[in-house]
């Protein structure tokens, strides 16, 4: 009976890692991005202090692609996602990082091409300017 007990304990020592499922990770993505920021902080320190192990990878992972918390840092969240795909975890996985880090590199191309635009339409706007000093609305010293 002692030695079944102790082979029994020995067991669960060395049980296999839960491994997340694709809809309850994207379920945990989709509550932090809802929550307030004070809630997605706890999130984020809750996850941090988790058990070690693939869950534990991606939810870090995906929380720093969340702004509004002392985490955030889409950089590192890409840098996360890949190691995790590097480490080729399950399917299900797999398929949250990889859907993720599409997202994040949409958002980062969109957040690009705005910053392009801004700069060109102040390259008009300047332009324009030079043309109609009238429409500068800087003070010229020499206008009363």
């Amino acid at each position: 009976m002692l030695l079944s007990l102790a082979a029994l304990c020995a067991g669960c020592a060395t049980a296999p890692q839960r491994v997340p499922d694709a809809l309850a990770e994207t379920e945990f993505l989709g509550r932090a991005m809802e929550q307030s920021p004070a809630a997605r902080e706890a999130t984020w320190r809750a996850t941090l202090a988790g058990r070690p192990g693939i869950e534990t990878s991606l939810r870090v992972a995906l929380l720093q692609s969340v702004p509004e918390h002392s985490g955030y840092d889409p950089a590192a969240a890409q840098r996360g996602l890949r190691a995790l795909l590097a480490q080729n975890p399950p399917e299900d996985v797999a398929a949250v990082a990889r859907v993720r880090l599409g997202e994040l590199r949409l958002r980062s191309q969109c957040e690009n091409e705005s910053l392009e635009l801004r700069r060109r339409l102040s390259k008009v706007a300047q332009i324009e300017r030079d043309l109609d000093p009238k429409l500068d609305p800087r003070p010229d010293p020499g206008r009363r």
